[in-house]
């Protein structure tokens, strides 16, 4: 999964595994929490937030 980050869907709350252009493992510490712009979520198509990289503990904990 190198290079593959996990979003989660701001609507129906699934965790989407994408691998997108333009992010590289220097940004990531920054783009936590953001919005992806032009990736939709394929189940619902509402907005995606990016976790962080596929495999590593998320910044958020559920309870």
């Amino acid at each position: 999964m190198e290079g593959t980050v996990e979003c989660m869907c701001t609507e129906c709350g699934i965790s989407v595994y994408i691998q997108p252009a333009g992010i590289t493992s220097g940004d990531m510490e920054n783009a936590r929490g953001r919005l992806m712009e032009n990736t939709f979520c394929p189940r619902c198509g509402g907005a995606l937030i990016l976790v962080g990289r596929a495999g590593e503990e998320p910044f958020y904990r559920t309870e």
